[in-house]
């Protein structure tokens, strides 16, 4: 029997078939990883975090930059930092963190991995963050059988089915569409001019058994920033969520 406190169902099945057909793969230690992340906040008495492909996938690309470059920083030889990967790959989420690992010449490099992490003030700090509730990890392998790990975290209240666009036609608008990560019943919008506080426009969206979408309309072209809020569970209160920039054109195919 599993711990479903470490695990949803899902996550676990595919684990699972990772550890039957492909126990030694890259995948399968990403899984167990998350294995042993979950054990570590359970002893703290902290919830699990969940994976997330959007944030795997920056994670992998973190460390398959670093064991390609032959360096091991956060901020990459691009100088982008954790917070400029994320945003270049359109995950929005307003509050996230990273820790990294570098593990070369031990059998079991996950564990060891896992237990340097919680051994180190800063990474230890991030797995046991009560807020987070979301991660992803990405492990790559460099020719030199040297293991790089990447643990991408965030607090995470939505999920959006298709990766937030970069632009959009003012025409069509702003559509966004998936499902709450968190207990969401409402969303307020609000969409502004980059770094000027005057709110442009504000809309509230009803979240209808989890699911929310919507379209936000746009009758100039230009840069704007969009804020989304979400109602904390308080009444009349709303936790900022999500935070990105957009680029509004008028054109044919926009």
């Amino acid at each position: 029997m599993f711990d479903f406190v470490l695990m949803n169902f899902g996550e676990y099945l595919r684990y699972l078939l990772l550890m039957i057909f492909a126990p030694r793969s890259l995948k399968t230690m990403e899984w167990r990883m998350l294995k042993l992340l979950n054990k570590d906040r359970k002893r703290h008495g902290l919830k699990p975090v969940r994976m997330q492909d959007d944030l795997r996938d920056v994670a992998r690309k973190h460390s398959s930059d670093m064991a390609k470059k032959d360096y091991f920083d956060h901020v990459n030889l691009k100088s982008q930092s954790p917070s400029d990967r994320l945003k270049g790959a359109r995950v929005s989420d307003v509050i996230s963190g990273e820790n990294l690992a570098k593990v070369g010449g031990y059998g079991n490099p996950t564990q060891f991995a896992e237990k340097g992490l919680m051994n180190s003030p800063g990474h230890r700090a991030n797995i046991l963050n009560g807020l987070y509730n979301a991660v992803g990890i990405g492990v790559v392998r460099n020719p030199r059988k040297v293991y790089f790990f990447t643990q991408n975290f965030a607090k995470r209240y939505l999920i959006f089915r298709k990766r937030i666009p970069k632009t959009v036609g003012f025409k069509h608008g702003l559509h966004l569409k998936g499902d709450s990560f968190s207990q969401v019943h409402k969303i307020i919008c609000h969409v502004k001019k980059p770094k000027i506080d005057t709110v442009l426009q504000e809309h509230l969206f009803e979240v209808k058994n989890g699911v929310f979408s919507f379209t936000v309309a746009f009758d100039k072209r230009g840069n704007y920033e969009v804020w989304l809020y979400v109602d904390s569970g308080q009444q009349g209160k709303y936790t900022l969520a999500n935070h990105f920039l957009l680029k509004v054109r008028k054109g044919l195919f926009f």
